[in-house]
C-alpha cells in the first residue's frame, strides 16, 4: 500500500514538522533492511532529527525519499520511535554528527497525541512508545487550567496512557487551598504530586513513581517544564542549547522536542509549551464516556443516544443540577463537545 504525502500542498507550518523534505512516499510493505541499524529518535528541533543506536552512538537523521511505516494518518516522525537508519558514511550534518538517513519507521505503541492545527488538521504525536504522561501545572504564575488539565486526560485516557498531575510552585500559595481542587482528579485514581522545584519540595515522591517509566512531560510554558528539565539534566541542557544554535527554530530549550535518560532509572521527553490542546480522533457521541462520572447516568437518560446538553429527561444535567456532577467538569465537557468536529 502506498500513500502519496504531498507537504507541498500543507500551508501550514505544523504539517512540515512531518518531514524534513517536501514529498515522501509511505509505505507498509516490509524490505530487506541489510546494512541498516537500529536506532530511537531522542530529538527533533523544526526538521531535524536525533538518532541514538543501542551502542549509544547518534546520527543526524533525514527522511529518505521512499519511508516504510505502519503510522497512517499521524506525524511520519516523532520522538520516540524506533527507527532503521542506513549511515551515510563521511557525511557530516549541521550538528556535527554524521549523517544517517531513515529508512523504516516501526509501528508505535502507546503514544500521546493531539490535534495540529492548520488547514488540514492531522494527528500530531507528540512522542510514541510510551508508558505516561505527566501534565505539569502550577499554583501560581501562570495560574492552573483546569480545562486544559481534562483535555489533557481525555487524550491520554484515548490513547491508553496513564496520567498523572504535578502541581507545581506550592510555595506560593497555603497547600490546603490548593489541594481542594485536585481531590476530583484523585478520586478517579490519578496520581497527583504537590512540589514545589525551586524548593526541592515533594520530588523525591514524584520521581520515585517516574521510575521505570517513559515519561511524556506536557504544561504550558512558565509552569516549570525547563526548571523541572534543568533540575534533573543540568549538563545536558548545555548541550540542548548548544544544538539549538544551529536550529531554524532558534534559541530556547522550550522549541524542541527532546528525550533524556536519567540515571538510568527513568526516561523523560520534554515538549514545547503548550496554549491550547486539540483532542484527535475522538467522536462527539464518545465524548460522555471519557467523563467518568458521567457513567452511572448515560443509560437513564430518556433519548438515546444522549448528548446531555440539550435534551429532556437527561440525567446527566439533573445530576449537575442536584450537585453530584461538577459545574466545572461539566464546562469542560461542553467545551470539548463543542471543539469536536
Amino acid at each position: 500500500m502506498k500513500v502519496k504525502r504531498d507537504f507541498e500542498s500543507e500551508k501550514h507550518s505544523s504539517f512540515k514538522q512531518r518531514s524534513n523534505i517536501k514529498r515522501v512516499l509511505v509505505k507498509k510493505n516490509e524490505i530487506d533492511l541489510a546494512g541498516t541499524i537500529a536506532g530511537r529518535v531522542f530529538l527533533i528541533i523544526s526538521n531535524t532529527i536525533l538518532v541514538k543506536t543501542i551502542d549509544k552512538l547518534e546520527f543526524e537523521a533525514k527522511i529518505s525519499g521512499v519511508i516504510y511505516s505502519e503510522n497512517e494518518s499521524s506525524s511520519l516522525i516523532a520522538v520516540g520511535d524506533n527507527v532503521s537508519i542506513r549511515v551515510q558514511e563521511g557525511q557530516v550534518g549541521e550538528s556535527g554528527l554524521e549523517l544517517a538517513t531513515i529508512i523504516k519507521i516501526e509501528k508505535r505503541d502507546r503514544i500521546f497525541a493531539r490535534k495540529a492545527s492548520g488547514y488540514e488538521p492531522f494527528e500530531h504525536v507528540l512522542a510514541s512508545n510510551i508508558t505516561n504522561v505527566m501534565i505539569l501545572t502550577s499554583t501560581l504564575e501562570p495560574t492552573f487550567n483546569l480545562r486544559l488539565i481534562d483535555r489533557m486526560l481525555v487524550a491520554a485516557e484515548l490513547n491508553n496512557v496513564q496520567p498523572i498531575i504535578c502541581v507545581n510552585k506550592i510555595d506560593l500559595i497555603e497547600r490546603a487551598e490548593i489541594e481542594e481542587y485536585f481531590e476530583f482528579y484523585k478520586s478517579l485514581k490519578i496520581p497527583v504530586f504537590f512540589i514545589s522545584i525551586e524548593n526541592e519540595i515533594g520530588l523525591d515522591e514524584l520521581f520515585t513513581f517516574l521510575e521505570n517509566k517513559i515519561t511524556v512531560l506536557i504544561g504550558q510554558s512558565g509552569v516549570g517544564k525547563s526548571t523541572m528539565i534543568n533540575f534533573l539534566f543540568g549538563e545536558e541542557i548545555q548541550k540542548t542549547r548548544e544544538i539549538s544554535d544551529w536550529s531554524s527554530k532558534g534559541k530556547h530549550t522550550t522549541s524542541f522536542t527532546r528525550l533524556f535518560s536519567y540515571n538510568n532509572k527513568f526516561e523523560i521527553i520534554d515538549t514545547p509549551g503548550i496554549k491550547e490542546f486539540g483532542i484527535w480522533g475522538l467522536d462527539k457521541s464518545d465524548l460522555t464516556f471519557y467523563f467518568p462520572e458521567f457513567l452511572e447516568f448515560n443509560d437513564e437518560c430518556k433519548f438515546q443516544p444522549c448528548s446531555h446538553i440539550h435534551e429532556p429527561g437527561c440525567k446527566v444535567f439533573e445530576a449537575l443540577e442536584e450537585g453530584r456532577i461538577l459545574p466545572e467538569r461539566y464546562q469542560s465537557y461542553l467545551n470539548i463537545y463543542d471543539s469536536l468536529d
